[in-house]
């Protein structure tokens, strides 16, 4: 067996080296996120504010309720880089007094929507909330 070329041998050698100069930095620095890891976003985003829009009408659309339900308090929000962005929110919901119309099957903005008193609140976690991102 032939022993290595120097260039191959110093180039296998910086590499080496490289390698290890990102593991001590990477471990330098913890409060770093991990590529691919949930990050955490403020509640007031609007990124945030339309993810969670989004994600009350698909849940007023498989909710059983009479009554739409709105995002009244969003408590928690992160966001995870994949093929997009998943929004992972934990919302507080109010039932509104705006009726499910089924006739009709008119859209609904259910922000304009007055919550009633005195009924049913919830507070959902609502995850992935998927949006792909343009190339």
């Amino acid at each position: 067996m032939a022993p290595p070329s120097l260039p191959r041998a110093l180039g296998l050698g910086l590499l080496a080296l490289c390698l290890l100069a990102l593991l001590r930095d990477a471990r330098a620095r913890p409060g770093n996120h991990l590529v691919g890891g949930r990050v955490d976003l403020s509640p007031s985003d609007p990124q945030v504010q339309k993810a969670a829009q989004a994600a009350v009408a698909s849940y007023n659309m498989g909710s059983n309720s009479l009554y739409y339900f709105r995002d009244t308090n969003i408590l928690k929000a992160q966001s995870q880089l994949v093929a997009g962005v998943k929004y992972y929110l934990t919302v507080e919901l109010g039932s509104t007094a705006c009726r499910k119309n089924m006739a009709t099957g008119d859209r609904i903005d259910v922000t304009t929507c007055p919550l009633a008193t005195g009924v049913q609140e919830e507070v959902i976690v609502l995850h992935p909330t998927f949006q792909q991102t343009r190339p």
